[in-house]
């Protein structure tokens, strides 16, 4: 699937969807990795999703 896509599951260990990141990262207003894995509670078991998590942060922010 298109890593682009909402449905896209981001964090294979929590079943969390790109679409499910996205709207944390604009409902919470964290603006790092280490907050948006806090408050998403993923990116902390295997770490695997954590490069998809910080493209997905930076392109909610616009960087």
């Amino acid at each position: 699937m298109d890593k682009t896509s909402r449905e896209y599951e981001v964090c294979l260990c929590c079943h969390t969807t790109r679409g499910e990141v996205e709207d944390i990262i604009r409902e919470t207003g964290v603006d790092n990795l280490k907050d948006l894995c806090a408050a998403a509670k993923i990116g902390t078991k295997c770490g695997g999703c954590r490069e998809d998590l910080q493209m997905i942060l930076d392109d909610v922010l616009g960087k």
